[in-house]
């Protein structure tokens, strides 16, 4: 019964974090710099932006002309349902 909610929780997890993801934003990447407070790079309709969050605010700080993600970022937005079936079922 444990071993059935475990991989059932996991499953819905994916199917809510697919959900929850849009077409014209993303978020590249992000750090942690204190409790509630993050620096991210986010990705809008092409263009990048650092963005300083808080719990109260989200602020631009910056937008990154000349920002580049890396490569292995880009292959793995891409991934198909296939490989990602493929990644669970090997776990």
């Amino acid at each position: 019964m444990l071993v059935l909610t475990y991989y059932s929780t996991k499953w819905l997890s994916t199917k809510t974090n697919l959900t929850l993801r849009s077409k014209h934003i993303s978020i590249v990447d992000r750090i942690m710099l204190g409790q509630n407070n993050f620096l991210a790079i986010a990705e809008i309709d092409g263009k990048f932006y650092l963005l300083g969050i808080t719990e109260k605010s989200i602020n631009i700080l910056k937008e990154l002309d000349d920002f580049k993600p890396f490569e292995s970022d880009i292959l793995e937005k891409q991934a198909d349902f296939s490989k990602m079936l493929d990644k669970f079922f090997k776990k």
